[in-house]
């Protein structure tokens, strides 16, 4: 039996020692599980940032074309557009990486409970975070001054390759805890680099609007042009405003956990960590849900 959106557990009752206590395998499970799905949908995510950039430029060369005669060839201007733009290809990688990232930590956290559970078997732990290029991102305006955060994020690639499966599930997320925070503070200001790039696109369709009733143009095709853009726009920025909400109701939930693994004696069989970690892997189902709209 499972649940929707691929996003199910079968419905069994395992128990694993978990520091001090013991807690449902289901729920351990589930964090390991949503954590991935949360991760695989980024690769697409931000890929709008280098896209809207684009979108933006073809904007002004439009309203360019409306007041003067143009410059350079449209494929000239293309190119010049994709060389201005080309700094934001590498907030794709970031995202990519990042989910990667969180990807070995579910898979690590995964593989931690099983061994405290079955407590046999030599498992190999093979990452596949390689690292975040922190000079490409250096390209990127909105970034300057994260260079630590940048920096903290890489820190997984030191903690994955030394990673012991030996470790018990509360040493796994207290010692991942800066890593796991970098990663998703990286991810929150991504969603603002996206932003300055909804604002740009925002602000040229208006200019354009503008021009284009100014001229008085009954030309329908320049309408219904701003009218496409700005329904773009919108829609954009509405996915956007739910994709924020959504991150900090994942940083919250994951703060309650974080604090009961920061007790001497976890209690992980406490029904209120059960209620904690089900909000938590609530808040990431729909985390992934706001991150697959805001890709379209």
């Amino acid at each position: 039996m499972g649940t929707k959106n691929n996003f199910g557990i079968a419905l069994f009752v395992l128990f694993v020692v978990f520091g001090s206590g013991c807690v449902n395998y289901t729920s351990v499970e589930d964090f390991s599980a949503g954590t991935n799905k949360f991760a695989s949908s980024y690769n697409s995510v931000y890929s709008g940032s280098y896209d809207t950039c684009l979108s933006t430029a073809e904007l002004r060369n439009v309203i360019l074309e409306l007041g003067e005669t143009p410059s350079r060839s449209p494929l000239t201007q293309l190119q010049d557009d994709k060389a201005i733009c080309a700094p934001y290809k590498a907030t794709t990688e970031a995202f990519s990486e990042s989910s990667l990232a969180l990807v070995d930590f579910s898979k690590g956290l995964n593989l931690v409970a099983s061994k405290n559970q079955f407590g046999s078997g030599d498992v190999t732990f093979v990452p596949s975070f390689s690292g975040i290029n922190e000079d490409s991102l250096s390209e990127v305006p909105q970034l300057a001054g994260h260079g630590a955060t940048i920096i903290g994020v890489n820190k997984w690639k030191d903690y994955f390759g030394s990673f012991f499966i030996q470790k018990s599930p509360q040493e796994m997320i207290l010692e991942t805890h800066p890593q796991l925070q970098d990663t998703l503070t990286l991810l929150g200001v991504l969603a603002q680099v996206y932003q300055v790039q909804l604002a740009n696109y925002e602000r040229n369709i208006k200019v354009l609007d503008t021009l284009i009733e100014d001229t008085q143009s009954t030309d329908a095709i320049k309408r219904a042009f701003v009218i496409n853009r700005g329904r773009d726009q919108i829609s954009r920025q509405d996915f956007l405003i739910n994709y924020n909400q959504a991150l900090e109701a994942v940083n919250v939930s994951y703060t309650k956990i974080y604090q009961r693994s920061e007790l001497s004696s976890p209690k992980y069989n406490d029904p209120i960590f059960q209620q904690d970690m089900k909000e938590f892997m609530i808040n990431i189902s729909n985390l992934v849900q706001q991150s697959t709209l805001i890709s379209n």
